[in-house]
């Protein structure tokens, strides 16, 4: 018995000491051959070219521009006179915007313009104060005009020169006096029954001056310090335009 069990002991020993079989562990191998990674293939879009829209500007139709030295009257209505002054005798109204054609300018007296107006295409003259009128941008043919009397109308009445003119100085102040005469019936004409004619010496500078009055006699200014010598006439009218002059004896 106890000789069995030794050998059953021996058994299990000898059983235990043995080394037991590995089991196959299976081994990863690198690949020497890269694996090729896919990159994306950039795609190029095109980029849209902004072409401006072109806006269209309405076209602006001009004005004609008048082939003449011109100007616009600038107020509301303005008087154009037989003579470059005041006091000479109505021809025409004007009224704002008209277009003047501007011929020239008094000499000695650039406030006053010498305008042709047409009417009934017929074309005719007279004279408006330079602060009337707004003057176009071209004035270099203009001229100077020496004659008051472009246009001046005589009376087609039997009246005489007036009589009685005279003159008399007081410093600088020349008062011209004249006999007054009648109109015959009908031959009112509403205006202004003398006119006096003076170049003379104001400011110190020679200047052309016309006076209009009902009255008998006018002072006019008159210094002694130009080298021209001053001289003037006077005029009667009536509806119809102005009597001879009669030249004034300066004094």
């Amino acid at each position: 018995m106890k000789i069995r069990l030794t050998f059953i002991l021996i058994g299990i020993l000898l059983t235990a000491c043995a080394a037991p079989e590995p089991t196959a562990t299976p081994t990863l191998t690198a690949s020497n051959t890269p694996t090729e990674t896919a990159t994306p293939t950039s795609t190029h879009t095109p980029t849209a070219t902004f072409t401006p829209t072109e806006t269209l500007t309405p076209s602006i139709t001009p004005t004609p521009t008048p082939d003449f030295v011109w100007g616009t009257i600038n107020v509301a209505m303005a008087s154009c006179r037989f003579g470059p002054g005041g006091g000479y005798l109505l021809r025409a109204t004007l009224y704002s915007d008209d277009i003047v054609e501007i011929v020239g300018h008094m000499e000695l007296n650039a406030n006053w313009w010498f305008v042709h107006l047409q009417n009934r295409n017929k074309v005719y003259g007279c004279w408006v104060s330079q602060e009337l009128i707004t003057l176009g941008p071209d004035q270099s043919t203009t001229v100077v005009i020496t004659d008051p009397h472009i246009v001046l109308p005589w009376t087609t009445q039997p009246y005489d020169a007036l009589e009685g003119v005279s003159a008399s100085r007081n410093g600088n102040v020349v008062t011209v006096r004249w006999e007054p005469f009648a109109w015959l019936p009908g031959d009112d004409s509403g205006q202004l029954k003398y006119l006096v004619e003076a170049w003379v010496c104001q400011d110190g500078t020679f200047v052309f001056r016309a006076y209009g009055t009902n009255e008998t006699f006018i002072e006019i200014q008159d210094e002694q310090t130009c080298t021209e010598e001053s001289y003037g006439r006077a005029f009667g009218s009536d509806k119809h335009g102005y009597t001879n002059w009669k030249t004034i004896p300066w004094p």
